[in-house]
Parts: structure tokens; sequence; C-alpha cells
């Protein structure tokens, strides 16, 4: 298991753009459990933050299916 640093965190806009899908998606994906946010900051619209390395690797995934 790869060790994150906080160096290493991108936003939902970044995701969406490695995993050539909309925000929206990335959101529902959290929420439904498919996708596992590494942090999310305060308040109602806070930002959910992700571990680049998941991402490019669900990208990889994606991409091999």
């Amino acid at each position: 298991m790869p060790i994150h640093t906080f160096g290493d965190l991108i936003g939902t806009k970044e995701a969406s753009r490695i995993l050539d899908v909309d925000k929206a998606t990335i959101t529902r994906w959290v929420q439904t459990g498919r996708l596992t946010a590494a942090h999310k900051l305060p308040g109602p619209n806070g930002l959910y933050l992700f571990h680049r390395a998941d991402i490019e690797s669900l990208a990889k995934e994606r991409a091999a299916s």
C-alpha cells in the first residue's frame, strides 16, 4: 500500500479530469462508496480531496476494462 502525503492530494476538478468524467460523477461515486475521498473540507459544499495515486490507479483500471 503506498504511503500518501498531503502533497499528493488533488481536488474533484483534477480527479474528474484524470478519470475523464464530470465533477458530478465524482461526487456521486463518493456518495455511493465507489470512490473514497481522502478528506472533505468543512461546510455543506466542502471540497473533496483525493490521493492522486488512488485516482490514477482507478483511471488505469477503467482504461483496462
